[in-house]
Protein backbone atom coordinates (compact mmCIF):
# COMPACT_ATOMS: atom_id res chain seq x y z
CA UNK A 1 0.00 0.00 0.00
CA UNK A 2 1.21 3.36 -1.00
CA UNK A 3 2.38 5.94 1.95
CA UNK A 4 -0.91 8.21 0.31
CA UNK A 5 -2.95 5.35 0.16
CA UNK A 6 -2.40 4.37 4.13
CA UNK A 7 -2.81 8.23 5.23
CA UNK A 8 -5.80 8.02 3.73
CA UNK A 9 -6.98 4.57 5.37
CA UNK A 10 -5.43 5.41 8.90
CA UNK A 11 -8.36 8.23 8.55
CA UNK A 12 -10.91 6.06 8.42
CA UNK A 13 -9.84 3.87 10.72
CA UNK A 14 -8.91 1.33 8.78
CA UNK A 15 -6.40 -0.71 10.20
CA UNK A 16 -6.55 -2.76 13.29
CA UNK A 17 -2.06 -2.77 14.06
CA UNK A 18 1.44 -1.75 12.37
CA UNK A 19 4.38 -5.06 12.30
CA UNK A 20 7.63 -3.56 11.57
CA UNK A 21 9.73 -6.83 10.91
CA UNK A 22 12.52 -7.92 8.91
CA UNK A 23 12.30 -7.95 5.38
CA UNK A 24 12.02 -11.73 4.22
CA UNK A 25 13.55 -11.16 1.07
CA UNK A 26 16.94 -9.13 3.25
CA UNK A 27 17.00 -10.00 6.62
CA UNK A 28 19.44 -6.52 7.30
CA UNK A 29 16.60 -4.75 6.75
CA UNK A 30 13.33 -3.61 7.82
CA UNK A 31 9.36 -3.20 6.44
CA UNK A 32 5.90 -2.06 7.90
CA UNK A 33 2.98 -4.66 7.41
CA UNK A 34 -0.10 -3.15 7.57
CA UNK A 35 -3.25 -5.05 8.91
CA UNK A 36 -6.77 -3.81 8.27
CA UNK A 37 -9.35 -4.60 10.44
CA UNK A 38 -10.93 -7.40 7.88
CA UNK A 39 -8.37 -9.09 7.91
CA UNK A 40 -6.26 -7.89 4.72
CA UNK A 41 -2.36 -7.46 4.96
CA UNK A 42 -0.36 -4.59 3.02
CA UNK A 43 3.12 -4.05 2.78
CA UNK A 44 3.77 0.16 3.13
CA UNK A 45 4.90 1.11 -0.36
CA UNK A 46 6.41 4.25 -2.03
CA UNK A 47 4.68 6.03 -4.37
CA UNK A 48 6.36 3.91 -6.88
CA UNK A 49 5.24 1.10 -5.22
CA UNK A 50 8.84 -0.42 -4.22
CA UNK A 51 8.28 -1.44 -1.32
CA UNK A 52 9.79 0.43 2.04
CA UNK A 53 12.37 -1.13 3.58
CA UNK A 54 15.26 -0.01 5.39
CA UNK A 55 18.39 -1.22 7.59
CA UNK A 56 17.85 1.45 9.93
CA UNK A 57 14.74 1.29 12.15
CA UNK A 58 14.53 4.90 12.78
CA UNK A 59 13.89 5.84 9.41
CA UNK A 60 10.30 2.72 9.26
CA UNK A 61 9.52 4.40 12.96
CA UNK A 62 10.07 8.08 11.21
CA UNK A 63 7.99 7.30 8.11
CA UNK A 64 4.90 5.63 10.50
CA UNK A 65 4.61 8.36 12.37
CA UNK A 66 4.86 10.63 9.62
CA UNK A 67 2.34 8.82 8.08
CA UNK A 68 -0.14 9.63 11.48
CA UNK A 69 0.67 5.80 12.84
CA UNK A 70 0.80 5.86 16.81
CA UNK A 71 2.02 2.78 18.14
CA UNK A 72 3.64 0.04 16.10
CA UNK A 73 4.90 -3.62 17.16
CA UNK A 74 8.29 -4.06 16.48
CA UNK A 75 9.81 -7.63 15.82
CA UNK A 76 13.50 -8.02 15.62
Amino acid sequence: MKISEAKIQLEDNAFSQVEIRKNPANMEEYIALLYTHNGKTFMLAYENNTVLSSPDLEHIVLMLKNIGFKKAKIYF
